[in-house]
């Protein structure tokens, strides 16, 4: 009887753990969630967009969600003309970013999409912006553009959308080697990507959302 008890003990424990862990796992989501609408341009081949959501951003959303406690939602936009035929590439890069905010805007008013702390809207590229640049965004803005040039070029555009800086940024060494975090401003190639914003852009990114619900 003892033994057909403790049995039963143990497999009442183990049923337990299989129902609570998966809430348990979700608790510090506790929070109202981010949404990322990710526009992929025209111009980036069918062959790229397979891969784009595990390489660009899969880990961007592991980051976000593992110190903002918030859901983070990436929605793929494709074929919505003319946003995904938006003129990006040029020297002007003021012109280039306030068209698209301008586009941007249009699109979530007819949509009913927000603009807040909360959304943002990222219109990813094939191309450079031009020779020198990958992406722009303005400081805390809703809208950015980012080349898949880079694989932290998206996460380094949003950054500075959730309140991310440069002056933040770090290089660190982990497993050996050297490597920058996601708004670091120039890219070294002798280092590689950490992957995930430095401390203080996260403390940023926090305090920044801090004032949305």
């Amino acid at each position: 009887m003892l033994i057909r008890l403790r049995t039963l003990t143990l497999a009442l424990s183990a049923l337990l753990f299989i129902i609570i862990s998966p809430a348990s796992a979700d608790e510090k989501l506790t929070k109202m969630p981010l949404n990322l609408y990710v526009f992929l341009h025209d111009d980036i081949p069918q062959a790229l967009r397979e891969n784009i959501s595990k390489d660009y951003f899969s880990w961007l959303r592991k980051d976000l969600e593992s110190f903002t406690h918030r859901r983070v939602y990436v929605n793929f936009v494709h074929n919505v003309a003319p946003l995904t035929e938006y003129a990006y590439q040029g020297g002007n890069l003021t012109n280039i970013l306030s068209g698209w905010s301008d586009s941007v805007k249009d699109y979530a008013d007819k949509n009913n999409l927000p603009i807040n702390r909360r959304t943002k809207y990222l219109l990813l590229t094939n191309e450079k912006i031009n020779g020198q640049t990958l992406g722009i965004a303005g400081q805390q803005h809703y809208a950015g553009i980012a080349s898949l040039g880079s694989y932290p070029a998206a996460a380094h555009e949003l950054g500075h959308m959730f309140g991310g800086t440069h002056d933040h940024s770090e290089v660190l060494y982990k497993d050996g080697w050297w490597c920058e975090t996601n708004i670091f401003p120039t890219r070294v190639g002798v280092r590689t990507n950490c992957y995930h914003y430095s401390d203080k852009n996260k403390e940023a990114i926090t305090a920044y959302l801090s004032e949305s619900p």
